[in-house]
C-alpha cells in the first residue's frame, strides 16, 4: 500500500477549502436540480492512504496538517465539513487522527464535534486522546470521559 505526499494532502486541503466554500457552490446548488455538493472524495480527502509525513516528526506534521484542515473546515459547508471530520477522526492511519484532533483546537463552527471528540478522546494512541481533551477545552466542551 503506498502512501500520500504530504504536500499532496495539504494542497488537496486548499483546494476542498476554496471549491466547498466558495460562493458560486450555492448559486449553482439554487439553479441546477443536480447540482453537485462539494464533494470530499474529488479532492481525496477520504482516501484513508496513509500519509506520509516525510522526515517531520508526527506530532509536527499533525500540527501542520491539522491548521490546514481548521482553514479548510471553517470555508467548507456544514454537511461537506463533518464528512471531512468524521471520516479522518474513524480513519485507520493515526496521523489523520491526530490531525482532525489538532484541527479542532482552532475555534469554527462544527456539526457534530463534540461526537468527533469523544470518539477521538477514547482513541489507543495517547497523542490523539491528549489533542482531544485540548480541542474539547478550547471549545468549551465538557471534557470527554475516557
Amino acid at each position: 500500500m503506498g502512501s500520500l505526499n504530504l504536500r499532496s494532502i495539504l494542497s488537496r486541503l486548499t483546494a476542498f477549502a476554496i471549491y466547498a466554500g466558495s460562493a458560486a457552490a450555492p448559486a449553482v446548488a439554487a439553479t441546477t436540480v443536480e447540482a453537485p455538493e462539494p464533494d470530499c472524495v474529488e479532492c481525496g480527502l477520504e482516501d484513508d492512504t496513509p500519509i506520509d509525513r516525510q522526515g517531520l516528526d508526527p506530532e509536527q506534521a499533525a500540527e501542520v496538517i491539522g491548521r490546514s484542515l481548521a482553514m479548510a473546515l471553517k470555508e467548507a459547508r456544514p454537511l461537506a465539513a463533518t464528512q471531512v471530520a468524521s471520516t479522518w477522526a474513524i480513519s485507520a492511519d493515526p496521523l489523520r487522527r491526530l490531525a482532525v484532533a489538532h484541527a479542532l483546537e482552532w475555534k469554527f463552527r462544527l456539526v457534530g464535534d463534540d461526537l468527533i471528540l469523544d470518539h477521538l478522546a477514547q482513541d489507543a494512541e495517547p497523542s490523539v486522546q491528549s489533542a482531544a481533551t485540548r480541542a474539547a477545552w478550547a471549545r468549551g466542551l465538557r471534557t470527554p470521559v475516557i
